[in-house]
């Protein structure tokens, strides 16, 4: 199970980092794809910290205003942090539950693997967002889905 989480949270990073390639390659990057990834951004660190029962009190704002630079250092960093933490986990901890409190104050209780699931979907929705918002900028999208990952890596 181990490895099949950490090949998903591989397929993530890669997509991320194509999807910053692309507004690299802009003239200027689109605002709103830019926007986007801060927020995949947001959602893969607030996640980590989440699961890891981390303070909390950093995570304000969904929507941070990154530069590009910035989301690519922070996609870097994040991407040490998740594979980090998934070496970490055991079998047992895959099911564990961890609760934890939303940015609007709310108490939920999820699954590790539900958790691990959900960080790479909530990135694939919005990079496919973000590929609109390039093209729509006059920007070439990037090709993000799981399967070209899977061509591309084995």
């Amino acid at each position: 199970m181990k490895e099949y989480f950490q090949k998903i949270h591989e397929y993530n990073y890669w997509a991320n980092e194509r999807v910053i390639k692309a507004l690299s390659e802009m003239n200027l990057p689109d605002p709103k794809g830019l926007k986007l990834l801060g927020h995949i951004i947001f959602a893969m660190d607030v996640w980590l910290a989440r699961l890891k029962q981390e303070d909390l009190s950093r995570f304000t704002d969904p929507w941070p205003p990154y530069s590009l630079d910035e989301c690519r250092e922070k996609v870097e960093k994040l991407h040490e942090g998740w594979i980090g933490f998934l070496e970490g986990l055991k079998p047992e901890d895959f099911p564990r539950k961890v609760s934890y409190t939303n940015t609007k104050g709310q108490r939920y209780e999820c699954a590790i693997q539900d958790v691990l699931i959900h960080v790479v979907d909530h990135g694939t929705y919005h990079r496919g967002q973000m590929a609109t918002a390039i093209h729509q900028g006059g920007g070439k999208g990037a090709s993000t889905g799981y399967y070209g990952f899977v061509l591309e890596k084995g």
